[in-house]
């Protein structure tokens, strides 16, 4: 779609000038910062896998509420047990914590008042106190891991939990960027825990009172050393459809969660947080 000078419409914060991103912040100062990675899933997926997925997924998010879409850094933060392996890219904790500091003070001075982090890759380690900070300087920042929106209906569409490059990411794949999936070279693939289950909460666990969430603490073996594929779970089972229901419901929960905010605090209000 265009406009009338022929210029193409888009909800992307790097595809306008500056005068049209300060007049867009006047009617909706809510900035959606995507957080992705560059990450070994296996023989079947691409590296970009949990990049690639976020940019269809906010396009709808940003079509049905207004919101500003930053540019999204290719590169995230990983826990311990994937570093090392070929193909994965880590930032380390710091630079990642300093890169998202200093994209939200930057987008500030345009005028956005409201922030989210949106994610589908392990590293809520590392935005959960960069946040905090944030709030400490003044600025209100959400981070939502996608997993975390969905956990009540994960096994409604999944037969597994969510774990990597497995029958959830595939689905995903398969629906949004088929083009770069390779089903024929999939495989199952069970990585090796330091702590029994019974002590560990994954990503999509629903309900648990286990002391441990997935990424508090070296509950996983090495991957470098512990997967050949660099699979943990059975991408076998993916399908498309199965993806496109997943999609679906973490769009609509994020476009509620978008609504919420432009509702509670219209644009120009600035939320005390200090």
């Amino acid at each position: 779609m265009t406009n009338q000078s022929g210029k193409k419409h888009s909800h992307w914060w790097q595809h306008k000038s500056w005068d049209e991103i300060v007049e867009h912040a006047k009617k909706c100062d809510i900035a959606i910062i995507p957080l992705g990675s560059i990450e070994q899933h296996g023989y079947h997926l691409p590296t970009g896998h949990d990049t690639l997925q976020l940019f269809p997924m906010l396009e709808e998010i940003a079509e049905r509420t207004g919101a500003m879409l930053l540019p999204c850094p290719w590169y995230g933060a990983h826990p311990h047990h994937h570093h090392n392996f070929p193909g994965t890219v880590p930032l380390s904790n710091d630079t990642c914590r300093a890169m998202i500091k200093d994209i939200v003070r930057g987008v500030s001075l345009a005028g956005y008042n409201k922030f989210i982090l949106f994610f589908g890759h392990g590293q809520a380690f590392v935005t959960n106190y960069t946040v905090q900070e944030l709030g400490q300087e003044g600025y209100y920042v959400l981070s939502v891991m996608f997993q975390n929106s969905v956990r009540d209906v994960h096994h409604d569409i999944f037969e597994d939990p969510f774990w990597h490059a497995d029958e959830a990411e595939t689905s995903i794949a398969l629906h949004l960027f088929p083009e770069y999936v390779d089903m024929s070279r999939a495989v199952k693939e069970l990585a090796t825990p330091l702590l029994d289950r019974q002590f560990v909460t994954g990503p999509t666990q629903e309900k648990s009172c286990k002391p441990l969430r997935f990424d508090e603490g070296t509950v996983s073996a090495p991957e470098y050393k512990d997967l050949k594929a660099g699979v943990v779970g059975d991408p076998t089972k993916a399908t498309a459809e199965k993806g496109e229901k997943y999609v679906k419901v973490i769009v609509d929960r994020m476009v509620d969660l978008v609504n919420h905010i432009k509702e509670k605090y219209p644009a120009g209000v600035k939320i005390e947080t200090n």
